[in-house]
């Protein structure tokens, strides 16, 4: 492969999942895929994957078994890298061919010194909507500033897509099919997956930066969503060069 993807799970309204979407991608395709990944963690003051880090390591060292587990994936932890928006371009070049994709936590809001040029060095970003009306028009808002950013001379930004998370199978559709819809008609791509509302999330052996989820949670939407983005990052010619390369 020529070079290394960029992508952010991102979002200009917090607490709609980007951090544990983004460890749950960084955790499977680094440790289950022939791909290096590294992960940029500029969502201050937080630094919510960093923490999920620091936490997996302190689980490795008291539990012995966990140790065992993680290394008998055979692959060293990919790298986490906290900073501020300001500093995140500089780590993003540090980056390029050190790591197949970067995957950059963002903050959950626009009001961000520097976030526009950071924007214009991504290549890809996947922004989790809920089924609520609020963030349903804070998203469309958001994508309106994306445009701006997408397919232009000065930006590496190719697109921008947006998928369900906290989805409930029991609700009633006619909130999600209108919103698709308007999706439709306002030019805005919503991937298939769905993301299920589960108390999973929280576990930490589910959303752990040293070990992929297990296979026993793909039915809650993950799976499926990782295959999307793969086919978008990497369409098959690219695929078959890190297997290659692998």
């Amino acid at each position: 492969m020529s070079q290394t993807k960029y992508l952010s799970i991102s979002s200009q309204k917090g607490g709609v999942g980007k951090s544990t979407i983004t460890t749950l991608i960084a955790s499977y395709l680094h440790f289950t895929m022939p791909l290096k990944v590294a992960v940029v963690d500029c969502d201050y003051p937080q630094w919510t994957i960093e923490n999920f880090r620091q936490d997996d390591l302190a689980l490795l060292k008291k539990m012995p078994e966990k140790m065992a587990e993680f290394k008998a994936l055979g692959k060293k932890a990919y790298a986490i890298i906290k900073c501020q928006v300001k500093d995140a371009r500089q780590q993003l070049e540090d980056l390029e061919g050190a790591a197949d994709l970067v995957l950059v936590d963002t903050p959950g809001t626009l009001n961000i010194a520097g976030l526009p040029e950071l924007w214009r060095q991504l290549d890809y970003i996947f922004i989790p909507i809920e089924p609520d009306a609020a963030t349903i028009n804070s998203t469309l808002a958001y994508t309106d500033v994306l445009r701006h950013y997408t397919n232009k001379p000065d930006s590496s930004l190719q697109g921008f897509y947006c998928f369900w998370n906290k989805f409930v199978k029991n609700e009633k559709q006619t909130f999600f099919n209108q919103t698709e819809k308007i999706f439709q008609e306002e030019g805005v791509t919503l991937l298939g997956s769905r993301l299920e509302q589960s108390v999973a999330y929280r576990k930490s052996e589910v959303r752990s930066t040293m070990a992929p989820m297990r296979k026993e949670f793909y039915h809650l939407g993950i799976k499926s969503l990782l295959e999307e983005i793969q086919a978008i990052v990497f369409p098959v010619k690219e695929a078959a060069s890190v297997a290659e390369k692998a």
